[in-house]
């Protein structure tokens, strides 16, 4: 895959990789609820970079949609081949 190939699916892979990440998280003991999905979204990035799950992103490079198409990239190699949302 290309660094700017356009991922399909990328807003149903990007809700699964927070959906993995919360229960990642919980497993271990950390509570990342929130009210608002863009926080909860970069909690979960945080906590997957803290856990070297994922490669954290430059400094200036960090916002919203760069976080979504990494935690969508992410989930993305994670999943088999035979799933759906690839």
């Amino acid at each position: 895959m290309s660094k700017t190939a356009k991922i399909l699916n990328e807003d149903k892979l990007v809700k699964k990789a927070v959906e993995v990440g919360l229960k990642m998280a919980k497993l271990q003991g950390f509570d990342l609820s929130s009210t608002s999905q863009p926080t909860t979204i970069k909690a979960v990035y945080l906590f997957l970079v803290e856990v070297n799950q994922i490669t954290p992103l430059p400094a200036g490079k960090l916002d919203g949609a760069n976080i979504k198409k990494r935690l969508a990239l992410w989930i993305h190699r994670a999943l088999p081949d035979n799933d759906p949302l690839k």
